[in-house]
């Protein structure tokens, strides 16, 4: 038992210089917030929940779920795109949805299978909940994602 231990905390601290934060200015600062946007560690991307607000915090004009899930999907696009990804690289997606139905399911499946139509399609956990951080919050969306060797 004491060699795994020092196998991994020898393994950890090895790996500790390769993490770094996301904190890009085409989305909300979550850093107000107290936390990063996202955390990359050996090449991998892991995305805070993003959801549906601009960079001044505010939902859209019509805070549909449609128009707030379309926010998020840009917020995490940026994101992405911040460490030359995009939706491909994408390995695991978890959405939480408040008030789940049949429509918003569709909406969530119709998204995921226009942009995954080959074969490859990520990991997807699909949870509804009671409510989120903040009034009004319909959805939030984390992801986990593969950045490209360069």
């Amino acid at each position: 038992m004491k060699t795994i231990i020092i196998s991994i905390t020898l393994a950890l601290s090895s790996c500790s210089m390769k993490l770094s934060t996301i904190n890009n200015s085409d989305v909300y600062k979550t850093s107000e917030l107290g936390f990063s946007q996202a955390v990359v560690f050996n090449q991998v991307i892991y995305g805070s929940g993003q959801v549906g607000w601009n960079t001044d915090y505010k939902l859209p004009e019509h805070p549909t779920f449609n128009n707030q899930f379309e926010q998020t999907l840009q917020n995490i696009e940026h994101l992405l795109q911040n460490q030359g990804c995009g939706w491909l690289d994408v390995l695991h997606l978890r959405f939480y949805v408040v008030d789940i139905n049949a429509s918003k399911i569709t909406r969530i499946s119709s998204f995921l299978k226009t942009t995954y139509p080959n074969n490859y399609a990520p990991a997807t956990t699909l949870l509804g909940v009671s409510a989120l951080a903040r009034e009004n919050l319909q959805i939030e969306i984390e992801f986990i994602a593969k950045i490209k060797k360069q």
